[in-house]
């Protein structure tokens, strides 16, 4: 009796384990990247601007000035954005954007706290450029990839 309890535990916790690991197979791995309008027509930004835009400077295209928008909506692409794009703390990232703003005078980086908002604000303006996980990009016709930030290893 004891023995056809273990086999049956064993047996639960093997199938468990396998139908663990076929989801973890089959789960894409995340990808943060840079997005825009996909009438942008400019090539993709060193990491050197990518961070230049997020800290409120300008970045130019030939005669076209970037600008960039915060995607705040999501927690877990905005402390990755933090990390491995801006390179900031998100309360040493805010007090640069305040800093900067006080002593130039120019407006900070816009925010967005909907991601519905962010995709019409970059539907508006092809010049703008922003950060989301791939995944809310891939199904859209009026968004396009320029580059991939960071991806997730597996």
């Amino acid at each position: 009796m004891v023995i056809k309890r273990l086999n049956h535990i064993i047996y639960s916790w093997g199938t468990a384990l396998l139908i663990s690991l076929m989801m973890v197979f089959t789960i894409q791995a995340k990808e943060l990247v840079l997005v825009g309008s996909t009438a942008a027509d400019f090539k993709p930004l060193s990491l050197f601007e990518t961070r230049k835009i997020f800290l409120g400077y300008q970045v130019k295209r030939g005669d076209i000035t970037l600008t960039a928008i915060r995607n705040i909506n999501d927690e877990a692409s905005y402390q990755i954005f933090l990390q491995k794009v801006v390179h900031l703390s998100a309360r040493n990232y805010e007090r640069r954007l305040m800093s900067k703003t006080f002593r130039t005078g120019t407006a900070t980086v816009q925010a967005s706290e909907s991601l519905t908002t962010l995709k019409k604000q970059l539907y508006s303006n092809k010049y703008s450029v922003s950060v989301m996980w791939l995944k809310d990009v891939e199904l859209n016709d009026k968004l396009k990839v320029i580059q991939v930030l960071w991806k997730e290893s597996t």
